[in-house]
């Protein structure tokens, strides 16, 4: 951990408050990215701390200008969580490269804040990493609130899977490899799978493997920065699992409507037409095509809300708006 006198990047711009450790190699360094996270964070770090033990660790949390109590509640309860506290919301990709300057150990775990940890689940990651050397970035299996299953394995975005969302057919043929094989929703969960990329909401790299694919795309700020990531992983010849046996819950990622607000929405699509034109720029027309008729379809399906003026209706309607802008005018 960094002393006050460093000169680290990190502290040229933000307060770090941190307790001094041993300067031995760590085994693990867990990076949490917050905003306005008060409600979760506590939990996060008791049940993420707890896993940890048998480890030597680090945990980097960088809060990207809570307006909340977020970074007192960390500054008071865990003060040996190095807390770097930005003055602007750099994004997600942008705040963890900041904390990833602070990690020398041999896996990253990419945590959000949102989640609470099932024992254990940081000892069969790490287990498998170990046994495992070409695999560069493994997730657990991700469960809601309640206990049910979160897909969280997927294959990289193409053509077929964006027309196929942006009609519903994934939704009418869950189970189709054709029409749903996005989500995966075919493969056997109880299995060890190996996907093209999973959720950056729990994700452990391989530091060697992250240092080979190089760290997130900072112009990525919501959305998609993990799946660009997983691409440079498998062109640098390493493989993306997720372990069944290894759980986290992830309370953000319930499938409730209110949870993907108009801001959400507008951060998807934009970051998704930034993915294929960094990576699929000969297709990039198609997508903007398929997102235009997915955005005209839901528009019409939330204005059909309206007059129950319901807050989440109005939160889709102006979120597709903005993506039909994006759709004509996104350089």
């Amino acid at each position: 951990m960094l002393l006050k006198d460093d000169k680290s990047p990190l502290q040229k711009h933000h307060h770090i408050r941190s307790r001094r450790m041993t300067t031995l190699q760590t085994d693990i360094s867990a990076i949490i990215v917050t905003w306005n996270s008060s409600q979760w964070i506590s939990n996060c770090l008791k049940s993420l701390m707890n896993d940890l033990r048998s480890f030597c660790y680090k945990i980097v949390v960088v809060d990207n200008a809570s307006t909340d109590e977020t970074p007192d509640l960390i500054r008071e309860n865990f003060p040996e969580v190095i807390l770097v506290r930005n003055t602007v919301n750099e994004g997600f990709a942008q705040a963890c490269n900041r904390a990833i300057l602070e990690c020398q150990a041999e896996y990253v775990l990419f945590i959000n804040p949102d989640t609470e940890v099932i024992p254990g689940m940081t000892n069969i990651l790490i287990t498998f990493m170990k046994g495992h050397p070409e695999a560069g970035a493994i997730g657990p299996t991700l469960l809601n609130t309640d206990g049910s299953l979160q897909l969280s394995g997927n294959t990289f975005p193409n053509l077929r899977n964006i027309w196929a969302e942006s009609l519903f057919l994934d939704r009418l043929f869950p189970g189709n490899r054709f029409f749903g094989s996005h989500k995966l929703s075919h493969l056997n969960r109880s299995e060890v799978c190996k996907v093209d990329w999973t959720m950056g909401s729990c994700l452990l790299l391989r530091k060697e493997a992250l240092d080979k694919a190089g760290s997130f795309d900072n112009r990525f700020f919501l959305f998609f920065e993990e799946t660009d990531l997983c691409l440079r992983l498998k062109k640098a010849g390493y493989e993306v699992y997720i372990i069944p046996e290894a759980r986290i819950v992830h309370g953000g990622g319930s499938s409730r409507l209110e949870n993907y607000n108009a801001n959400k929405i507008i951060h998807y699509h934009r970051s998704l037409f930034h993915y294929f034109n960094k990576n699929l720029p000969a297709q990039l027309l198609w997508v903007r095509a398929a997102i235009f008729i997915r955005s005209v379809i839901r528009i019409f399906m939330w204005l059909s809300l309206y007059p129950c003026r319901t807050q989440t209706a109005k939160e889709k309607f102006r979120g597709y708006c903005e993506a039909i802008k994006l759709c004509l005018f996104f350089k």
